[in-house]
């Protein structure tokens, strides 16, 4: 019988989007905004029975790490589209930025996208989709 210690043990490294100390809502961060790229390119390696199952799925994915959108409308077979993405819900509020006082006449309330204070122009993601001879969908997507 072996003891506990004559045991080898091995160790898997795996580099994925979540396993890393980045903080993937730094999305100031070109780094970040490379592995959220990565991650999110990753929608293209298979084809899917609608191109809004596909975007939902990322969609989901996205809440994940903060990050969601409002899925387009899919009215073709080809098409593409570009859609603004939130992050934590958006920001709403009295921010450092914005308070001038209790006589600002209400321009001290913020309601942004949760991005734009962060990323200059905030953030996009867009979407391409086009039917295959198999009738399945290829679908892409990526953060701009």
């Amino acid at each position: 019988m072996k003891s506990f210690k004559q045991f080898e043990s091995h160790t898997v490294a795996l580099n994925s989007a979540e396993d890393d100390n980045l903080g993937l809502f730094n999305i100031h961060d070109e780094k970040v905004m490379q592995r959220l790229n990565g991650f999110v390119g990753a929608i293209a390696q298979q084809e899917y029975m609608q191109p809004d199952a596909a975007m939902k799925q990322l969609n989901n994915k996205l809440n994940i790490m903060g990050l969601n959108f409002v899925e387009p409308k899919i009215e073709s077979d080809k098409g593409n589209a570009s859609v603004d993405l939130t992050q934590f819900g958006g920001r709403y509020g009295k921010t450092p930025e914005n308070s001038n006082g209790p006589m600002s006449q209400g321009t001290e309330i913020e309601n942004g996208d949760g991005v734009s204070h962060k990323k200059d122009g905030g953030l996009k993601i867009e979407f391409n989709w086009e039917k295959q001879n198999n009738n399945q969908f290829m679908v892409s997507a990526k953060l701009i």
